[in-house]
């Protein structure tokens, strides 16, 4: 990913605030990657286009890995089995009531700020050999959606496998031990650019 450029992805979706200026560590315990998936870097995007309910599922938070009830499994096969957090959400409300937990999820977040729409794109990807309760474990519970199409994002930041991390402008270490002031302004700047 090329910092500063426009790019199209679907996939999953969280708030700033469940990413901002984190270590690799704590940004894979944040949204439910397995220890060592942010290892290589990790780009954080933001959102730059108006969501519509028909763009994405609800999808619950990360504490629902992969977007489904109950604790993700040791086999690809066995966690697709489990149920989507989606698929019961329309069983309980309908058409129309999930409808209004769209639009009343897409009032809680803003164009800027901590509750935007960010995405975090690994540098690696998962493998063949994906074993989802070891790589895809619960998260600490952020807000958690699936772009259903393509849609505009920013590449705000990246981090590379030495967690240095840039932004337009500015470049310094992100890892556990990185200084206050160097935090506060990568996180400045995902919440406003």
């Amino acid at each position: 990913m090329v910092l500063g450029s426009e790019v199209f992805l679907n996939g999953n979706i969280t708030q700033n605030t469940d990413v901002g200026a984190r270590s690799a560590r704590a940004l894979e315990k944040s949204l439910g990657f397995g220890a060592g998936r942010l290892a290589a870097g990790w780009a954080v995007l933001v959102l730059k286009q108006t969501l519509l309910p028909g763009d994405f599922q609800l999808e619950g938070l990360t504490l629902r890995s992969g977007g489904r009830l109950g604790l993700p499994a040791d086999t690809p096969a066995a966690d697709q089995a489990r149920r989507k957090v989606h698929d019961q959400i329309m069983e309980e409300y309908g058409v129309e009531g999930y409808r209004n937990l769209q639009q009343f999820g897409l009032a809680g977040v803003a164009e800027k700020g901590q509750t935007r729409l960010v995405k975090v794109v690994p540098v690696t990807s998962p493998g063949a050999d994906v074993v989802p309760s070891v790589d895809y474990p619960m998260g600490r519970g952020g807000l958690q959606w699936r772009l259903i199409g393509a849609c505009k994002f920013l590449v705000a930041m990246t981090v590379d496998a030495n967690e240095i991390a840039k932004i337009a402008g500015f470049s310094a270490y992100l890892g556990a031990s990185a200084m206050y002031d160097d935090r506060a302004r990568f996180a400045r700047y995902l919440d406003t650019v």
